[in-house]
């Protein structure tokens, strides 16, 4: 658990076998059978048949949750600040260019159309929790300074910088593995699981603002609360 805490052993990554964990902490193997099936049932680890046991920190100590209010649009900042959690940014990039064929679908534009991209970690009480990259259409110009992409959460970043009300937002959850450049990006193993909410935010006339990614590492969570309407 120390090891966890301290990010020793980085989410997703592959503990040693239960033979050299005996050898380490000079116990039995039973004693250590036992103990890793507590942290499987507290989350701190999980396990994957025929491939071994991996780093999960997934205790309730550890965990970083959301809370969304799926009747009301919120960005994620103002979700986050509402259990007290401030939320920063590393800025990655900031460029224009060509956008992947899935991207430019979703943007309702031809493949191979340039757009400006903005991509950043983000970070809460410091500590990584995931990253984001942004697509905006064509035909906004994002005016903003270099302070304001590293400060400014995306919904302000729209409003306050393009001065655009957003009316609706369409997101879907899946998950992925982290890839190389992701996990060096993140400080997390290659190959460990991210949830990804993908999203495209509509303006107040129902043009595309953008389509964007955001990606979570393990300890984090969404929670959420949906009611029954009656008839």
């Amino acid at each position: 658990m120390d090891q966890l805490r301290s990010n020793e052993l980085k989410v997703g990554e592959r503990l040693p076998t239960e033979k050299q964990i005996a050898q380490t902490f000079k116990v039995s193997r039973s004693t250590v059978q036992a103990v890793m099936t507590r942290l499987a049932l507290e989350g701190a680890v999980r396990r994957q048949a025929g491939q071994g046991t991996f780093a999960s920190r997934l205790d309730d100590d550890m965990m970083v949750r959301v809370d969304l209010d799926i009747h009301n649009i919120q960005s994620f900042e103002s979700e986050m600040a509402v259990s007290g959690d401030h939320v920063t940014y590393k800025l990655i990039s900031f460029s224009r260019g060509k956008v992947p064929a899935m991207v430019a679908g979703k943007l309702g534009i031809e493949n191979g159309t340039e757009v400006n991209t903005l991509e950043r970690l983000r970070l809460v009480s410091g500590d990584c929790i995931g990253s984001e990259v942004r697509y905006f259409s064509p035909e906004i110009i994002l005016n903003v300074s270099a302070h304001d992409l590293e400060t400014q959460g995306g919904h302000d970043l729209i409003e306050q910088g393009l001065g655009l009300k957003i009316k609706r937002i369409d997101a879907a959850l899946r998950a992925v593995k982290a890839s190389e450049d992701q996990a060096d990006q993140m400080g997390i193993s290659v190959g460990a699981p991210l949830l990804v909410r993908s999203h495209t935010l509509y303006s107040e006339d129902d043009k595309i603002i953008l389509h964007g990614e955001s990606y979570y590492v393990e300890p984090f969570s969404f929670r959420y609360t949906a009611t029954v309407r009656s008839t």
